[in-house]
């Protein structure tokens, strides 16, 4: 059942610094269950906040499963007194269809024909972004997938078009700080997060693709710097985000002077465990921000092979989805190779010729607590 914070709520301001009210029909609940009186005092109580000074409407009209009444509706257009139409200077009404569109210009019409000029119908979140700030809403998984069906990518006007919020693709000094201090990015927390709360059990984590459009929408959701909520996705959406943001570092996460170091154990010119290597020889190579942010990915993935049963991913699994995002090399050949992994590797030894990235990367999944 919604909570009435997710069918209105407060997000940023608009261009003119009035505070902007989200009311996200999607978000409305099934009438045989809810009083929708109930709802209309928390729409009420929410707009109290805010009608003593100028403020700006935005609602989401697309992606409902349940709409109101007509009856219900003209109650609640006279619910709304002088006070609350006086300081409201837009309501920009998001994906309207002809249910909106005849209810409201009846209601214009028949009691306010002043209102209507307040009113405003946005056809897609493209259009939406060049009379409101984009980056300051949470738009709701719905309304994403309901603007597919207007177009197939959200472009902002040229003066928004910046790269102060990207965060595919951008350094880890810009996005936690020379040494960490910002701590983990926004994405990167968000999709532990759910994870945890959400995707360990689901089978095939890490493995399986979710929607290719719904993926890019969030994606250029985090790179606007929209706040994001990614329990209302598909739980492989996180999965799919946390593997793109390490593919596309502009460094790799394990620095290539380890591959120098693979190259001689594969040659035999040392003899050392498994994880000896790695405490030794690959995580001192690596920076202590990609240290942190390496620690809470394999936290992750240490919890997710612990309940392979269920979700049918063992480290061995694990590493062969996560290692070519991990690795980076000039060769195809050379970073398919760097990508194997041995199925049964003795910790006391290292095989000639079998150690490779991806399987320091199974074994770093296996005794995650030994290695960090």
């Amino acid at each position: 059942m919604a909570s009435s914070e997710n069918i209105i709520y407060r997000a940023g301001v608009d261009f003119e610094s009035r505070p902007m009210v989200v009311i996200c029909a999607c978000n409305l609940p099934d009438p045989n269950v809810i009083d929708y009186d109930t709802i209309l005092s928390v729409v009420l109580a929410q707009l109290d906040q805010f009608v003593e000074n100028d403020y700006t409407v935005v609602m989401f009209s697309g992606g409902a499963l349940y709409r109101p009444g007509w009856k219900w509706l003209f109650k609640a257009y006279r619910s709304l007194n002088r006070r609350y139409k006086k300081n409201l200077k837009a309501l920009y009404v998001v994906h309207p269809s002809t249910w909106p569109r005849l209810i409201l210009g009846t209601m214009n019409a028949v009691i306010s024909p002043k209102f209507s000029a307040k009113v405003h119908f946005i056809d897609n979140l493209s259009q939406l972004a060049r009379v409101v700030p984009l980056n300051q809403i949470n738009i709701p998984a719905a309304v994403y997938k309901h603007n597919l069906k207007f177009e197939d990518a959200i472009t902002l006007p040229e003066d928004q078009q910046d790269n102060a919020h990207r965060v595919f693709g951008a350094s880890l000094e810009r996005l936690m700080g020379p040494n960490g201090e910002k701590g983990l990015p926004k994405v990167i927390q968000d999709c532990i997060g759910n994870l945890i709360a959400n995707g360990l059990y689901v089978e095939g984590l890490f493995r399986r693709s979710p929607s290719s459009a719904m993926l890019k929408q969030v994606r250029a959701a985090y790179d606007r710097g929209n706040p994001v909520d990614l329990s209302e996705y598909d739980v492989h959406i996180s999965a799919v985000l946390l593997k793109l943001f390490l593919r596309e570092l502009p460094e790799p996460i394990f620095p290539v002077s380890v591959y120098a170091k693979l190259q001689q154990q594969k040659r035999g010119e040392q003899t050392k465990t498994v994880l000896e290597f790695i405490r030794t020889e690959v995580i001192l190579e690596v920076t202590h921000i990609n240290l942190v942010l390496m620690m809470e990915v394999f936290r992750l993935l240490k919890m997710v092979a612990d309940r392979h049963e269920s979700n049918k991913m063992t480290a061995y699994n694990l590493a062969l989805v996560m290692t070519p995002n991990m690795v980076r090399h000039d060769d195809v050949m050379q970073e398919i190779a760097l990508s194997s992994v041995a199925a049964h590797l003795q910790r006391e030894s290292i095989v000639e010729g079998a150690l490779t990235l991806g399987t320091v990367i199974k074994v770093m999944i296996e005794h995650y607590d030994e290695v960090f």
